[in-house]
């Protein structure tokens, strides 16, 4: 089932607020400011959920129920799945009337202990969100679906 495109956007939005609040919590931290130390801690710092969609996560989760290996995935990535799967198990112990999706919807949501994001990234982001890259992405969907081209 395709997602509605306002609901990525949402997920994007909220996510790129959680980074810019992670962001400012580090700058008013730090004594001194080195960019890519900043970063690093940005990406190590606690998340308000975990950036994953309940598509993916269940995904996931659905292939270490049957104990397929990950698909090639990047360190960060396979932590943070092997996080959601920890608390999969334990909530389907309390909740166990529940699907695979509906808890990993619920965990997903949870605080996370960090963003799973490498330091690179977590620039990239903030570089891209500081910029307005988004906003004009947004202004192009929005073009798009009025019938508009946006200019080339």
């Amino acid at each position: 089932m395709a997602k509605h495109f306002g609901s990525i956007m949402d997920f994007t939005r909220q996510r790129n607020d959680d980074l810019m609040r992670a962001y400012r919590e580090q700058l008013a931290l730090a004594s001194y400011i080195v960019m890519p130390d900043i970063f690093q801690k940005i990406a190590d710092s606690p998340a308000r959920r975990f950036w994953v969609s309940e598509e993916r996560a269940a995904v996931e989760v659905s292939r270490m129920l049957i104990g397929k290996p990950f698909s090639r995935m990047r360190p960060n990535k396979r932590e943070m799945f092997e996080e959601i799967f920890r608390r999969f198990l334990a909530l389907r112990e309390e909740q166990p009337g529940k699907s695979v999706f509906e808890l990993v919807s619920i965990i997903v949501h949870q605080p996370a202990p960090k963003f799973y994001f490498t330091a690179r990234t977590v620039g990239e982001f903030i570089y891209r969100i500081k910029n307005g890259w988004y906003d004009r992405q947004h202004d192009r969907y929005k073009q798009d679906i009025d019938g508009e081209r946006p200019p080339q």
